[in-house]
C-alpha cells in the first residue's frame, strides 16, 4: 500500500477508535452513575424501613409501660422508648426530605423523648408508680404512635408496589422542590403531617418538658450609642488605650443585641485586631477575642490561671473560683464561676483564654454571666457535708466538697453539693441534690498532669 492510500485509511481508522473509546467511556460513566443511584436508593429504603420498625417498637413499648407494674420493667421500657425515638429521628434525617416541613412528626418524637427521659429519671429515683397525669400522656402518645406507624406502613407498601424512587425525590428537592406536586411519597408525608396536626396539643407538663433558665433583667433606660460602645471597648481591653482606634465591624441581633467592635493594632504592634461584643442594652462586654498562635508554652497552666484571675479582678469581677482548666495548642482555657456566699454559681460562668508564651489574654466569653448572674434566694441545704461523704463511692479519692448551684438536665437550677475527687489519673466532679441526695450530674474534669485544683 503506497503512502497516499495509507493516509486515506488512517483518519477513518482513528475516528472509529475514538468513537469506540468515547462509547466505552460513556458506558462506564453511565454504569458508575447507576451504581451510585442504586446505592443511594438502597440507603433511603433502609432508612425508611428502619423508621417504620422503630415506630412500631415505640408503640409496643408505650403499651408495655401502661400495663407493667414492675419498677424494673418500667425502667427498661422507658430506656427502650428513648433509644427508639433517637433512632427514628436519625432515620428521618437520613431521608431526602430536607425541604419538606415535618414539624408535627418531629414534635411528636421530641415529646416522646422528653416524656421517656423524665419518667426514666423519676422511676430510677424510686418515686413509685406512674401518676394519673403521666398515664394519660403515655396513652395519648401511644395513640399517635400507632397512627403514625400505620400511615408509614401504608406509604411503604405503595412505594414498593408502585416501584417509586427516593432518588427522584432527592433530585427534585435539589432542584428547589419543583415537580413534586404529584409525587406519591411527598403526598404521603404531607397527608401524614395534616393528620398529626388534627390532634390536640399534648401538655407534657413541668415534669416532662425542659424549662428555660430564668435570665436576669438587663435593660438600660435607652440603648447606648455606637460611640459609647467604642469607648467602652477601648477602655475594657487596654488599661491605657493611647492611639488605638475602634470601629464598628458588625451588629449582633438575637437575645442580646450587640455592637461588634473592632480595634485595629498600631503599626508597631504588628498584631491581629481585637474584636469585642458590647451589649446595646447596658454597655456590658459580652465577648472578646484576639487571634494569636503561640509557638511555645513558657508558662504552665497554673501561671496562666493566675493571669486569668488577675484579668477578672482588673474588670471588677473579683469573687470568682477556677473550676476547669485545659491546655490547647499553647493556650490555657479556664472556666471561672462566681460565688454567692459559699455557693458556686455554675450557670453564671465565664471563660478566659490565655496565651502561655507570654500570658496575654486572648479571649473572654461572658455570655452566661451576662444572661444569668443575679442575687438568688438560695435554700438552706437539707443534707450536710458529712452526709455527702457517706454517699460518695469509696473508689473516688475525695479532694473537695462544696455547695454549688447547677442547672440540671431539665433546665432547672438546683442547689447541690459538689464532690470533686480522683480515680487513678482521672478527676471527676459529682453533684448531689442538696435536698434529696440524688446524683444529678457527674462530669469528667481531668486537666493536664501539671495542674492541680486548689480549694478556694
Amino acid at each position: 500500500m503506497d503512502s497516499k492510500n495509507w493516509r486515506q485509511w488512517l483518519l477513518p481508522g482513528l475516528l472509529v477508535i475514538a468513537l469506540i473509546g468515547v462509547g466505552a467511556w460513556g458506558y462506564q460513566e453511565s454504569r458508575v452513575r447507576q451504581d451510585l443511584q442504586n446505592r443511594a436508593e438502597s440507603q433511603y429504603q433502609k432508612a425508611y424501613h428502619e423508621l417504620v420498625w422503630h415506630l412500631d417498637n415505640i408503640s409496643g413499648q408505650l403499651a408495655q409501660a401502661l400495663v407493667t407494674s414492675s419498677r424494673e420493667q418500667a425502667i427498661l421500657t422507658m430506656a427502650t422508648v428513648w433509644r427508639q425515638v433517637f433512632a427514628a429521628q436519625s432515620n428521618i434525617g437520613g431521608l431526602p426530605l430536607a425541604f419538606l416541613p415535618l414539624s408535627q412528626t418531629e414534635k411528636f418524637l421530641a415529646d416522646t423523648s422528653d416524656m421517656a427521659n423524665a419518667l426514666l429519671s423519676q422511676i430510677a429515683r424510686g418515686q413509685g408508680k406512674l401518676a394519673e397525669q403521666n398515664i394519660k400522656t403515655i396513652e395519648e402518645l401511644y395513640q399517635r404512635s400507632r397512627t403514625l406507624g400505620d400511615d408509614l406502613q401504608k406509604l411503604g407498601a405503595k412505594i414498593l408496589n408502585q416501584g417509586l424512587s427516593w432518588t427522584q425525590v432527592e433530585v427534585a428537592s435539589l432542584a428547589g422542590g419543583g415537580n413534586l406536586q404529584d409525587n406519591t411519597i411527598i403526598d404521603g408525608f404531607n397527608l401524614l403531617e395534616k393528620k398529626m396536626e388534627q390532634y390536640p396539643e399534648i401538655n407534657v407538663g413541668d415534669d416532662f418538658a425542659p424549662v428555660e433558665q430564668e435570665t436576669r433583667k438587663v435593660r438600660g433606660e435607652e440603648e447606648i450609642s455606637l460611640g459609647e460602645a467604642e469607648k467602652i471597648a477601648l477602655n475594657w481591653w487596654y488599661p491605657t488605650p493611647g492611639k488605638h482606634q475602634a470601629s464598628l465591624s458588625y451588629e449582633g441581633v438575637g437575645d442580646i443585641p450587640t455592637y461588634g467592635i473592632e480595634i485595629a493594632p498600631l503599626p508597631k504592634e504588628g498584631a491581629s485586631p481585637v474584636y469585642i461584643d458590647i451589649s446595646k442594652l447596658d454597655g456590658s462586654v459580652i465577648w472578646a477575642m484576639k487571634a494569636k498562635t503561640p509557638e511555645s508554652s513558657k508558662l504552665d497552666l497554673d501561671e496562666g490561671a493566675q493571669k486569668g484571675k488577675a484579668f477578672l479582678e482588673r474588670h471588677k469581677l473579683p469573687n470568682f473560683v477556677l473550676v476547669q482548666a485545659q491546655k490547647e495548642d499553647n493556650m490555657g482555657v479556664y472556666t471561672f464561676v462566681p460565688r454567692q456566699g459559699e455557693v458556686l454559681l455554675y450557670p453564671d460562668q465565664v471563660k478566659i483564654q490565655v496565651a502561655l508564651d507570654d500570658g496575654e489574654i486572648t479571649g473572654f466569653e461572658g455570655t452566661p454571666y451576662y444572661m444569668y448572674h443575679r442575687t438568688r434566694n438560695l435554700p438552706v441545704p437539707k443534707l450536710k457535708e458529712s452526709d455527702v461523704r457517706q454517699m460518695v463511692s469509696p473508689r473516688l479519692k475525695l479532694e473537695i466538697i462544696r455547695p454549688a448551684l447547677i442547672v440540671n438536665t431539665w433546665g432547672k437550677e438546683i442547689l447541690t453539693w459538689e464532690a470533686r475527687g480522683s480515680f487513678y489519673e482521672e478527676k471527676f466532679a459529682i453533684f448531689y441534690d442538696a435536698e434529696t441526695g440524688s446524683e444529678e450530674i457527674i462530669t469528667r474534669i481531668t486537666p493536664s498532669p501539671e495542674f492541680e485544683f486548689k480549694v478556694e
